[in-house]
């Protein structure tokens, strides 16, 4: 079959599956393709965010400090000695990673995948640096770090609770309370705000952590915590992260639109009915 056979018969299937006239079929299927690119995109980002993460933290750095020594370092330094530093737990670690807890004020550095917590290398470094960078912004008080910290947890669960969260609110609703679809409204506007939550989440973290990245190289400097050549390095890993973050930022996008598409194109069937 040929591509542009293959491109009509998809067009034809969306029209007959959703009702949907031809320039909304073929703008779903457009926003369709877009989000499976953009998402190869992001995973070959994160590929290489892992990659340079691998390769620095296998590089021994000049401080001769671990993560934790070099976190706590930094943050006495600046007077920020209410603040903690930990070793991340497994569970903590595979769902945030190397993180600031704004709540309990307290740093969680990777203490089993990607270890950085007692390592001495560059990724140990510039990463501990980097959640100094972002405790120190919340302290100063910065509206878009304290929002994207504060959002953090919402904005892991988030996305994933959409369909849940009104699978329950139906049950609830038509089989154990029998009301007349209250419960599944309020689920489903419970559900968009936790997107919007997500959403949120993923458009701060350009702008905060560009501004922890900053923060993490002027400690750098200022402190003598590195050579060039490793501030170097360290700069190239913060920039893959930004650009990965711009990725998943785009991929987000692209899902709202496409989720949108679906409720017009399903709005759409309903009225042909």
């Amino acid at each position: 079959m040929k591509v542009k056979e293959f491109i009509e018969t998809l067009i034809e299937t969306i029209t007959t599956e959703y009702g949907a006239n031809r320039p909304l079929a073929i703008a779903y299927l457009v926003v369709c393709a877009l989000v499976l690119i953009m998402a190869i995109v992001a995973l070959v980002m994160k590929i290489i965010v892992f990659i340079r993460y691998s390769k620095a933290n296998r590089m021994p750095v000049s401080n001769q400090m671990t993560g934790l020594e070099t976190a706590r370092y930094a943050l006495d330094t600046a007077g920020l000695t209410h603040i903690k530093v930990r070793k991340a737990g497994i569970i903590r670690e595979a769902l945030f990673g190397n993180y600031y807890n704004v709540y309990t004020k307290t740093i969680y550095l990777r203490s089993i995948l990607g270890k950085i917590d007692n390592k001495k290398s560059v990724t140990s470094t510039a990463l501990a640096l980097q959640k100094v960078g972002l405790a120190k912004l919340c302290e100063e008080g910065d509206k878009k770090t304290l929002i994207r910290n504060t959002l953090s947890l919402i904005g892991v669960f988030g996305p994933f609770l959409f369909i849940p969260l009104i699978l329950i609110g139906g049950v609830l609703d038509y089989y154990v309370l029998k009301t007349d679809g209250k419960i599944a409204g309020m689920c489903i506007v419970l559900g968009v705000l936790f997107m919007i939550a997500g959403f949120i989440v993923t458009a701060l973290n350009i702008p905060v952590e560009k501004k922890a990245n900053q923060r993490a190289l002027e400690m750098i400097e200022e402190y003598d915590l590195a050579t060039p050549q490793e501030r170097e390095v360290m700069k190239n890993v913060f920039d893959t992260y930004i650009i990965s973050y711009i990725c998943d930022f785009i991929l987000e996008i692209l899902r709202i639109v496409q989720w949108v598409l679906q409720i017009v194109m399903k709005a759409q069937s309903s009225k042909n009915k």
